[in-house]
């Protein structure tokens, strides 16, 4: 069983006057839209079908365009389960292409998400059921489909993506456009191109959680070189903390003692982001409310 979408992919500016592109340009970039489409068919269908980008016979005249098709097919094992009411489950390559942001829809596919982002964090994202609101600054938000949040955190979708656009870095390349039917349905520039960065850094990295809480602490091993991390066992898990707390680095400067199996009771802060994919907490001790000596078992 197999479907397929068929768009003009078009390239425009002085550069391409004669109808012509530098294969170098052009080359990685439809490798990009092959690999844009096999992680976006991986991440929302799994192991259910694959996904193939070919070029059209035709390349056609006007700046410099040329013809794709992306083909689907379900896994032969999947076929029957699928090819009743329940094939819904399945994303096609129509509904591939939405979700990038690569059709005419009233809502937001990827594309768009980034684009009103322009380049930011959200602030915050919220799920429920099969919808995400993705809150740009904090009174502005729109909604997406839960599998447009999906591919927004997908490190191998933002790559490819901003490989498709790369041209647009070219000097004479200026607009980067999908037509579909005769009818343009995305059309790209190259002030949009920051919107595309796949790059990932701490200010980059997206917030799940930011929270404070009263914990009893007990350190396993400590270090006190500046900046250098303790790490400290809650009871159920072993990580590291820095220390935040001014004060309590005073009283370690003064000498007062400390040692392994001793306890804190601390306001700790954990945030939790996700940065290039993976989830990442990072644990800080804000204020050392009390410390005491190592806990001890009592005799009966």
């Amino acid at each position: 069983m197999a479907n397929h979408e068929r768009f003009h992919v078009v390239y425009d500016g002085p550069a391409l006057e004669e109808h012509r592109m530098d294969v170098r340009d052009l080359a990685p970039a439809l490798v990009a839209f092959a690999d844009l489409f096999a992680a976006v068919n991986k991440e929302v269908n799994g192991d259910a079908a694959d996904v193939r980008v070919q070029v059209n016979a035709s390349f056609k005249a006007g700046s410099f365009g040329v013809d794709l098709v992306a083909t689907q097919h379900l896994v032969s094992q999947l076929r029957d389960i699928f090819s009743g009411t329940s094939a819904a489950a399945i994303s096609n390559a129509g509904g591939i292409l939405a979700l990038i942001g690569m059709t005419v829809s009233s809502g937001y596919g990827l594309i768009q998400l980034l684009l009103r982002l322009a380049g930011r964090k959200p602030v915050r994202i919220e799920q429920k059921g099969d919808i995400a609101r993705v809150w740009i600054n904090q009174t502005e938000t729109v909604e997406v489909e839960r599998d447009v949040v999906r591919l927004y955190r997908n490190s191998v979708v933002r790559s490819s993506l901003e490989k498709v656009v790369s041209p647009l870095e070219r000097d004479g390349i200026d607009d980067f456009g999908i037509v579909m039917n005769g009818q343009k349905v995305l059309d790209l520039h190259t002030e949009d191109l920051p919107s595309f960065s796949a790059r990932v850094s701490d200010a980059d990295a997206e917030v799940v959680s930011d929270a404070t809480a009263r914990k009893l602490l007990q350190i396993e091993s400590l270090t006190f070189k500046d900046g250098n991390k303790w790490r400290v066992s809650d009871g159920n898990a072993t990580y590291y903390v820095a220390i935040e707390d001014k004060r309590f680095l005073a009283k370690i400067d003064a000498g007062e003692r400390f040692g392994k199996g001793d306890v804190l009771l601390v306001d700790l802060r954990q945030v939790q982001t996700i940065e290039g994919g993976k989830l990442v907490t990072e644990s800080m001790i804000v204020e050392v409310i009390e410390h005491r000596q190592p806990l001890q078992q009592s005799l009966l």
